[in-house]
């Protein structure tokens, strides 16, 4: 396939943006894990639900990814990958589901919160702000996923790489930093950005 044909659809959250460090610094913080738990967003969150914790969980996340969305930072390499893309014309879009505003918590701007976050970190400077999507439910990422005519889509949730709806012959690409999942037919999984460049050469 040309790079002219190449069109890669990224996910957001826990695939371009990493919350690991954010949810350790706020969970330790408030009390609500003791400093054996591992720095990442995995851990904090399956050990807040063992405690029978899973509100406090919902309101830490309507602030991660709000109000302390600045304290984020891009998963290494991401951003040399859309310097990269956007040098060679490769064509890439951000399409993520979020919604508009927090299930609990405070009222935010979830999408502008994103927005600025992207802005802030030199993202919006490498691919167009019509190439920028977020959606307030999955099915309406999965529709954009199509509308926009992706060959290829990075995403860090199987679950919907495996949506039914999604384009039969879209090269469907796990994000999987903790390599807990293995490749299948279908499934093309990466542990990290400097892999995602080695499939497309750039």
């Amino acid at each position: 396939m040309a790079a002219a044909e190449l069109h890669l659809g990224a996910d957001f959250d826990n695939t371009i943006v990493c919350y690991d460090e954010v949810f350790h610094r706020m969970a330790l913080a408030e009390g609500l894990i003791p400093t054996t738990v591992p720095c990442d967003k995995t851990s904090v969150r399956d050990f807040l639900r063992a405690a029978g914790q899973e509100d406090r969980w919902t309101a830490m996340q309507a602030v991660v990814y709000g109000e302390r969305m600045p304290e984020a930072r891009p998963f290494p390499g991401v951003l040399d990958f859309f310097a990269a893309c956007a040098e060679r014309s490769l064509r890439v879009s951000i399409l993520s589901h979020r919604t508009r505003q927090p299930i609990a918590g405070a009222p935010c701007d979830l999408h502008a919160a994103a927005f600025r976050w992207l802005e802030a970190n030199g993202f919006v400077d490498l691919i167009s702000r019509d190439a920028i999507h977020f959606r307030e439910t999955r099915a309406e990422k999965v529709a954009r996923v199509r509308e926009t005519g992706c060959t290829h889509f990075i995403d860090d949730l199987p679950e919907f790489l495996a949506e039914p709806l999604l384009p039969p012959d879209l090269h469907r690409i796990l994000f999987d930093p903790a390599r807990a999942v293995r490749a299948k037919p279908g499934l093309t999984v990466v542990a990290s950005w400097p892999e995602v460049r080695t499939i497309f050469a750039v």
